[in-house]
């Protein structure tokens, strides 16, 4: 979750106090109603003219070609308003992106382990929103000594509720479930895993791709999250900075810290200063890696873009 490095203090604090309204929407997954009313609040505190054209005097007219900027800079914004509340959610599995069937990285990064029971599979999609509160309940009565009670209980509560079920849901799993046998036979055959492989692999080039990727790491980053603390008790967060084809290829920085306190708050949430200084520090480092970069690289990708927009229309 990250803090918004474009965004000053005052514009930081003004969207988390939309943060409420956007969950309300987000348990539903539609945000049609909600949008339209951040863009008016947003553009009505911080008109975008005012960072576009900061010296021109608000009552004097612009040219055609100056309207187009704005506009082309507020398409630019609203990316990043959305980008900023999908990740502020994105820690909890109500979110839906969580539920994806795929992303992304997941025949490059299939663990090599044993396969997850229907139940495992239950607890991942539905743990804060159905069992975590049995396990909390549990906690507060006192009969949760020791974390690993507290994983026992949430196996247990896990199969329970399975067996409790809608038809409907019990086949999502079991779909779900028979997907990954089948993977893992995949994987058998093939014999090959993305981790073996050497640093010489290209980089992706493809924008589109790489756009759904930036949209798949939180997603990425909860299931490793709960490998690492499931093979060393470690909890784990993540920082990422590039060039973003969503921004113009502008740099964008992200966090992303998928634990969180038994009280549910996250490394941000509760030391959201550190967090924005730590994403500053990072975007500067990446800066000094991506400054290396060619610029046959960047047209390249640039020009990938172009294509697939074209190819679009």
């Amino acid at each position: 979750m990250p803090a918004a490095t474009w965004a000053s203090k005052e514009q930081t604090l003004w969207l988390q106090e939309q943060l409420p309204d956007y969950m309300k929407y987000a348990k539903e997954g539609d945000y049609a109603q909600f949008w339209p009313v951040l863009d008016i609040g947003w553009f009505t505190k911080y008109p975008e003219r005012a960072v576009v054209f900061p010296d021109i005097p608000i009552d004097f007219p612009l040219s055609p070609e100056q309207e187009v900027a704005i506009e082309k800079a507020k398409k630019g914004r609203k990316v990043q308003l959305r980008t900023w509340f999908r990740w502020r959610t994105n820690g909890s599995k109500k979110n839906r992106s969580l539920k994806k069937k795929s992303t992304v990285f997941d025949d490059a990064l299939k663990p090599k382990r044993r396969t997850k029971s229907e139940a495992e599979i239950y607890s991942e999609m539905y743990y804060n929103e159905r069992v975590k509160p049995l396990v909390m309940a549990e906690a507060e009565a006192g009969n949760v000594t020791t974390s690993g009670k507290r994983v026992a209980l949430g196996r247990k509560f896990s199969k329970e509720l399975l067996e409790d079920e809608t038809e409907d849901v019990k086949a999502d799993i079991r779909s779900k479930y028979e997907e990954q046998l089948r993977a893992v036979k995949r994987a058998a055959k093939s014999g090959n895993h993305f981790l073996d492989l050497d640093d010489e692999v290209d980089d992706e080039m493809d924008a589109k791709i790489i756009m759904q990727g930036i949209d798949d790491l939180p997603v990425i980053c909860k299931r490793f999250a709960q490998l690492v603390k499931q093979k060393t008790r470690f909890v784990v967060s993540f920082m990422f900075a590039g060039p973003d084809p969503r921004n113009n290829w502008d740099m964008t920085t992200l966090s992303c810290h998928p634990s969180e306190t038994p009280q549910g708050k996250s490394f941000a949430e509760m030391y959201e200063t550190a967090d924005r200084d730590f994403l500053g520090a990072f975007q500067q480092y990446a800066e000094k890696i991506f400054r290396k970069l060619s610029f046959l690289v960047l047209g390249s990708l640039i020009k990938c873009a172009s294509s697939c927009t074209q190819a679009q229309a």
